[in-house]
């Protein structure tokens, strides 16, 4: 008998009889609330191999949350085999279930190494009889990059600045993953444990966090939500992550990867040094806590994994330049107030509107979408092993629709950008040697606006989400009216769970209709909001439950500055003009 062979013959011993003594995972410590350091373990792959097994054997389905990083990988691998000696040893193994967070703007390298690893871990349990599903979440179209920062919705992450694509692009991405798994989970009789790949050991402050939130390694913990958690690496050191993986890799373990790619992708994001010595001295560089996740990310001023991949191997990742180039432009421009947006979303108590540096203006948002459509092409004819699709059909409009219901543009200008760059002119997001230093955000004072943005419209044309020649025919096949809870009226719109784009009929709108718009809207005298409420009543677009209302309101908002010539872009000083009132502490920004 070989060596595997009796180790094998081991551990399916070793197995049948812990079902007798299992751990007892619900006897959870109490967090003490004070950190202490990592308890070094005598043998690290022994203790969370056991706890995974001791789990399994107690009927817990279990998901597995994979980023395609190292810890993720040791995770995977550890439970995968606890799975398959729980089915050597003729027991039943519950559900397992993979997750992984696709945010649509994950570097290339990043986003193919994720998916063959989860491809090798489907062959794997489908080779070893493990019940397992893989499920690869993304965030909403409303939320995701292109229709976020260039719809106008918000900034993009800065160095200095909030970092809502964390939550957006993964947490709420994984909750909603793990909702559909928990509802499929129902009827298992032991609940479904979350296994999660944090270290202690991995910064100061991962070790207070980890320690505030009671994970262990040995036992369930819980968290806030109240659902099952085991952290079976709580108390590895990075050196013993990358012991364990190249015993993967060496053969020495039986593993569902060799992890040849991981190995590489770290090795090239150290700029080719050996894998252990970097990652040791990088690892607490990454500020959203994923290593070399998005290529759109500004949460460092520098993406020095991505600079190194590209000094490393020049000819390989060519296709990387373009992205890094639109992603360095856009943190460096963070400090650039003539590209912001300076009018308010809201009335205050004295009917007046803030004016003062916001997010991107107008004319930014369409330099940007036309860098990064121009920065995609170019990634994709440089041979990115996955197509970069920041700016897709569906992001297109969505995006479309948004500077409409802003009156940030004359009708259907998203599309008209699009035609312009498919005839050949193309832009390239410039390089800022000399960025603007940090300073205080302007804060330039008040346009008065009235009780509510209705004043001063038209009896005639009634503002805001309505469609009086499609309401017309509300007793056919037309909508009806609602009424909200500040007296207004809008249509009464079929709703989805969530902001919609249906991409077959953007495909045949810009096939057959699209041409046609823009030469009869997209001017500057008409209802620069006209575009939104044909994509509606087209059922191109499809809101989110819950958001008609608000539209309507961006939308009376919006009519409201295209009656006062206050719609599209604006100069920071002809607002100064406009105002009733000025911030008395930045008038030596005018001076």
């Amino acid at each position: 008998m070989g060596s595997r062979e009796r180790c094998s013959s081991v551990a399916m011993k070793e197995v049948a009889s812990m079902a007798d003594q299992l751990i007892d995972l619900f006897s959870i410590p109490e967090a003490s609330g004070e950190a202490s350091a990592p308890v070094p373990c005598s043998d690290p792959v022994a203790n969370a191999h056991e706890c995974m097994t001791a789990m399994l054997l107690a009927g817990h389905p279990v998901q597995l949350q994979f980023s395609g990083g190292k810890d993720s990988s040791c995770c995977a691998n550890l439970l995968l085999n606890a799975a398959r000696e729980v089915v050597l040893s003729g027991k039943t193994c519950p559900s397992i279930y993979i997750c992984s967070a696709d945010t649509g703007v994950e570097n290339p390298v990043v986003r193919t190494l994720a998916d063959h690893e989860l491809q090798k871990m489907k062959t794997f349990a489908s080779e070893h009889k493990i019940p397992v599903e893989v499920h690869v979440g993304r965030p909403t179209l409303a939320a995701s990059y292109a229709p976020r920062v260039i719809g106008g919705r918000a900034l993009p992450p800065f160095p200095v600045g909030k970092r809502d694509c964390t939550t957006d692009w993964k947490i709420v991405v994984s909750q909603r993953v793990s909702r559909t798994i928990r509802a499929a989970a129902g009827g298992f009789t032991k609940p479904l444990v979350t296994v999660i790949g944090t270290r202690s050991s991995e910064s100061a402050a991962r070790l207070i966090n980890t320690a505030r939130r009671g994970e262990s390694a040995t036992s369930l913990w819980y968290g806030p939500d109240g659902e099952a958690r085991l952290s079976p690496i709580l108390n590895w050191t990075t050196d013993d992550v990358w012991t364990y993986l190249g015993e993967c890799a060496s053969g020495l373990r039986v593993s569902y990867s060799d992890f040849a790619d991981l190995i590489e992708f770290y090795s090239a994001a150290a700029g080719g040094e050996c894998v252990v010595v970097a990652d040791m001295r990088q690892s607490q560089s990454a500020a959203c806590g994923a290593r070399s996740g998005c290529w759109v990310c500004g949460a460092v001023q520098n993406d020095k994994s991505v600079e190194n991949m590209i000094a490393s191997h020049p000819a390989r990742y060519a296709y990387l330049v373009p992205l890094l180039r639109f992603r360095n432009f856009v943190v460096d421009s963070q400090w650039d107030w003539s590209l912001r947006n300076y009018l308010g979303r809201s009335i205050d108590a004295d009917g007046c509107m803030a004016v003062k540096a916001d997010q991107f203006s107008p004319q930014m948002c369409e330099r940007l979408l036309r860098y990064l459509l121009t920065a995609q092409d170019r990634a994709n004819s440089l041979g990115s092993p996955v197509p970069v699709r920041a700016v897709g059909l569906r992001e297109l409009f969505a995006i479309d629709f948004y500077w409409s219901v802003r009156a940030w543009h004359p009708p259907f200008h998203a599309l008209w950008v699009y035609f312009d760059h498919m005839s050949g002119n193309h832009l390239e997001a410039p390089i800022i040697e000399s960025p603007m230093r940090p300073s205080q955000v302007p804060e330039i004072g008040k346009i008065f606006v009235g009780r509510d943005w209705d004043d001063g419209s038209s009896p005639l044309q009634p503002s805001g989400l309505r469609d009086p020649m499609w309401e017309l025919h509300s007793e056919s096949c037309g909508p009806s009216l609602r009424t909200g809870t500040k007296g207004n009226v809008f249509l009464a719109l079929d709703e989805m769970p969530e902001f919609t784009v249906d991409e077959e009929g953007a495909c045949m709108f810009l096939d057959f209709e699209a041409e046609e718009a823009i030469r009869k809207y997209h001017t500057q005298t008409i209802d620069w909001t006209i575009a939104a409420s044909i994509y509606l009543r087209y059922g191109v677009v499809t809101l989110g439950r819950g958001q008609s209302s608000g539209i309507d309101d961006m939308m009376r908002r919006s009519q409201w500055l295209q009656r006062n010539q206050l719609h599209g872009l604006q100069q920071a000083e002809d607002l100064r003009h406009r105002c009733v009132e000025l911030c008395a502490t930045q008038e030596h920004l005018f001076a």
